[in-house]
C-alpha cells in the first residue's frame, strides 16, 4: 500500500481534552529502554495486541498462556518494511527472550507466546 495514500485517508482533529480516541496499539513503557531496533518495539506492540484478539478467541494453551498467530509476511505488511527487516524484528525478540515462536512445520505458521518481563522480587 502506497504510504502517501494511506495518509490521505485520515481526516485531522486537533487533539483537545475529551477527545475519544479510536483504535491503537500499547507499547508497554519497558520497551522504551530496551536496546531493540524501533521495528522491533513495534512489531512487539503489534504482537501484544493480536495476543488480546486471541485471548479473546480462547486461543490459550492447558496452562493459560495465550498463543498467537503472526506470520513473517503480515509483520512485514504492518511494519511496511522489507522481509528481511520483519525476520530481523523477530529474531531480536526472540533473543532478547519477549517471544517465543514454536514452528508447526508444513507451511503452518508458527505458534507465538510472549513474555512479559517482571521485576524480581527483594
Amino acid at each position: 500500500m502506497d504510504r502517501g495514500k494511506e495518509n490521505t485517508l485520515l481526516y485531522l482533529i486537533p487533539y483537545r481534552k475529551g477527545t475519544p480516541l479510536t483504535s491503537y496499539l500499547r507499547l508497554p513503557r519497558f520497551l522504551v529502554s530496551m536496546a531493540l531496533s524501533n521495528d522491533a518495539k513495534l512489531l512487539y506492540a503489534l504482537l501484544l495486541d493480536r495476543a488480546g484478539i486471541s485471548a479473546e478467541n480462547g486461543f490459550t494453551e492447558p496452562d493459560g498462556t495465550i498463543r498467537l498467530y503472526f506470520t513473517l509476511n503480515e509483520a512485514k505488511e504492518k511494519l511496511h518494511k522489507s522481509r528481511q527487516v520483519a525476520t530481523r524484528a523477530f529474531h531480536e525478540l526472540e533473543q532478547s527472550g519477549l517471544i517465543v515462536r514454536r514452528k508447526q512445520g508444513l507451511g503452518r505458521p508458527a505458534i507465538i507466546t510472549l513474555n512479559i518481563p517482571q521485576e524480581e522480587s527483594k
